[in-house]
């Protein structure tokens, strides 16, 4: 009853569970760059809430064209959600005259004779050109939007902008930004959850049909791993969790780590004896419990250590996968039993381990000698193992929505927002004061030609605009005003309270500026190298006692994810081996052993990361998780191998290890034929987060049953003393 009524209420709660992706979510988490960013939002707001609208045209610059254009920017300005646009088709050009100034649009729409002259004069206008593709085929509006905490917000504006799109008679468009590819992660997150489920489901119940030939002992495992996926879900529910991008991952993990457990207890079921079942099962439970309780602790360890990983996507999978291996151990013991001693279960495995120890025996230094190079070729593919990540890495090749941010980084240099921030270091200086403009200049002169930064603008960029405006409106006039600095600056300064764009780069309140504009995908390795670069740069050539400055921003500090994930990952891996190493040196009271344990557990690892390194395939944060995953699951069965070695009461170590795979040496296999069956349904994942976890998950996981099956049994009858518990 209490069974029914727990799985009753967290069934209920599933309904309650949705999807979730924010790009916010993978900054790192306690980090000072954080507290910064929190600080510079203040001033400027959100520096990733923006949309590009692309819209393609044959001839850009024609009449019909540019009018369509027109009324589509007076449509998106009212829309719910918009806080400004900047669209080609409003673009002005302010002239200094004795009368005053003057206002000239850059666009003629209504004189196809001038929009050859305009055409001309835009191309070689630095700002003006970053507003039209470079092969002339389009144009683009930029908007500016709230930031929505909810993705049905997003979601509607996007919906809404599409629909006025829809109204006129464009060759193509695009709409590209975060909402866009938020949209698009949360369907694949849809998509791979139900898939994962589905798949999952069936594949785990066919292969415990096919081990134990029968439905309805099939039905045992299945049931209690069912039940132990309900009650998480429904945890994750009821405390206000969504799935992220990993968390989809959950359902089969935590489906085949719970039906390995029930598994272990069914084995030992099967080989005891008693005089009835509840005394078979009492001594079942005596051979496998404390066993199961040190793999579901170290399994739990492993996901545990996701959270020196900082970020919240990785933590989270961490969190509630670690939660859910209790939760799989607790159903297991309190309503397994009950299932289990419904009936007899037969042996069906036909494994002659005899033989298998003679051809072990017989082959001891092969065995070691081939792990032994195995090792060694694996340290060198490690060795070129790097961190990298490109942010649409995941989504597929068919993703309409890559290729848009594809199409923008080749037409309009990059789609990646980039900012730095600058201030005065005299705290009485103004931030316009000319000597500190002077550096602001250098750096971003720096920035457009060297880093490169694109489409990129800030005060001074406005005071460029201003030199222009005082000199006739001529575009070569575009640059920083060093001779006639003070006249500029008055020209300048009422543009500042006027422009809502150039009030997003400075601000005079509080003497704060930055430098913002956008780059293309490089990747985090060599973003984080192009920074570097630039930063010894400003050592070198910006007087810093002039301005102080701050890398920041959404790209500046998902790169930083990056960049700290190998010392992360490392750091995790190193408190999860420490800890296991010490409740297995507690459980088996011999250090021998307990490095015995630990070796064949780690050597996986290492030919998982180099086969990585050997493939060219980067290190990421959707990926780091595949280490501590394998790690923890994988030493499950070296623990019950070695524990069931162990008791054995045989002096004969060969007899031992006989009977150790007998006992244990089906259940590793069955259990690790099962979770490899799980994880080899993200091999049908289109997101390529999940296919490669799936594929290395399978990788290190057959890598160490193998090593279980060969090492580990050479390592133990090698052993000069035997160790009880």
């Amino acid at each position: 009853m209490l069974w029914l009524c727990l799985t009753a209420f967290f069934g209920y709660q599933i309904k309650f569970l949705k999807p979730d992706f924010e790009f916010e979510k993978f900054f790192p988490t306690d980090d000072p760059d954080i507290a910064f960013y929190e600080s510079h939002k203040e001033h400027f707001g959100y520096d990733n809430d923006f949309l590009l609208l692309i819209i393609e045209n044959e001839a850009i610059f024609e009449t019909d064209f540019l009018n369509q254009i027109h009324q589509l920017s007076e449509q998106i300005k009212v829309l719910d959600g918009i806080n400004s646009i900047v669209s080609p088709i409003d673009l002005t050009q302010l002239i200094s005259t004795p009368t005053g100034l003057i206002s000239v649009p850059v666009l003629h729409p209504g004189d196809q004779y001038k929009l050859a002259e305009d055409s001309a004069r835009i191309y070689k206008h630095p700002f003006y050109a970053g507003l039209f593709g470079s092969t002339g085929g389009s144009l683009l509006i930029q908007i500016s939007h709230d930031h929505f905490l909810h993705p049905e917000e997003g979601t509607q504006l996007v919906t809404s902008l599409d629909q006025a799109l829809q109204k006129h008679d464009f060759k193509n468009y695009r709409i590209v930004g975060k909402l866009t590819a938020q949209d698009e992660f949360v369907r694949l997150i849809q998509e791979d959850f139900v898939l994962f489920i589905v798949l999952a489901l069936m594949i785990s119940f066919c292969i415990l049909i096919i081990i134990f030939r029968s439905f309805r002992l099939a039905l045992l495992p299945y049931m209690v791993s069912l039940t132990s996926l309900v009650w998480l879900l429904g945890l994750m529910a009821a405390t206000g969790n969504k799935i992220t991008i990993l968390g989809s991952l959950i359902p089969p993990i935590i489906l085949f780590v719970s039906t390995s457990d029930t598994i272990h207890l069914m084995n030992a079921y099967r080989k005891r004896t008693g005089a009835s079942r509840t005394e078979r099962m009492q001594n079942a439970i005596k051979k496998v419990f404390i066993a199961t309780v040190l793999t579901s602790v170290t399994t739990a360890i492993g996901f545990f250590s996701l959270l020196t990983i900082t970020t919240e996507p990785v933590q989270l999978l961490g969190i509630f996968a670690g939660i859910g291996v209790i939760v799989a151990f607790v159903v297991t013991f309190l309503f397994g039993p009950l299932l289990i001693m419904r009936g007899d279960i037969p042996e069906h495995m036909g494994i002659s381990y005899k033989q298998l120890t003679c051809l072990l025996l017989r082959n001891q230094r092969t065995v070691l000698i081939g792990s032994g190079l195995l090792i060694v070729i694996s340290l060198g593919g490690v060795l070129l193992l790097k961190t990298d990540a490109y942010l649409l890495e995941d989504l597929p090749k068919s993703s309409e929505v890559k290729d848009d941010f594809h199409f923008t980084e080749d037409e309009y240099f990059g789609f990646k927002p980039w900012e730095i921030a600058y201030w005065p270091t005299d705290t009485n200086a103004n931030i316009l004061d000319k000597n500190v403009m002077a550096e602001v200049n250098k750096l971003q002169h720096y920035l457009e030609k060297d880093y490169p930064l694109g489409r990129s603008w800030s005060a001074v960029g406005l005071l460029k605009y201003s030199n222009q405006m005082v000199n006739g409106g001529n575009a070569q006039h575009f640059t920083f005003p060093d001779a006639n600095y003070e006249k500029v600056l008055r020209s300048a300064r009422p543009l500042i309270n006027a422009d809502s764009s150039i009030q997003n780069t400075t601000d005079l309140k509080t003497n704060y500026g930055r430098i913002i504009g956008f780059i293309p995908e490089l990747g985090s390795h060599e973003t984080i190298k192009r920074n570097h670069a630039l930063i010894d740069f400003i050592d070198a050539n910006i007087n810093l006692e002039v301005i102080k400055y701050r890398l920041t921003g959404t790209t500046y500090l998902i790169d930083k994810s990056h960049e700290l994930l190998s010392k992360n990952l490392l750091k995790g891996l190193l408190i999860a081996v420490v800890l296991v190493s010490l409740v297995l040196g507690i459980y088996f009271k011999s250090f021998k052993i307990m490095l015995i344990s630990l070796i064949p557990n780690i050597i996986p690892l290492l030919i998982t990361a180099g086969f990585m390194g050997f493939a060219g395939i980067s290190l990421k944060l959707t990926t780091s998780i595949i280490f501590a995953v394998s790690f923890g699951i994988a030493v499950d069965d070296s623990i019950h191998f070695v524990s069931i070695y162990n008791n054995q009461k045989s002096k004969s170590s060969i007899y031992r290890l006989i009977k150790t795979f007998n006992t244990a040496g089906s259940a590793i296999i069955m259990t690790t034929m099962i979770i490899l069956a799980g994880f080899s349904t993200f091999l049908f994942s289109s997101f390529g987060a999940s296919f490669y976890l799936g594929l290395f998950l399978c990788l290190a996981l057959t890598s160490a049953l193998v090593i279980d099956l060969t090492l580990l049994p050479i390592l133990l009858i090698n052993s000069n003393k035997k160790t009880k518990p």
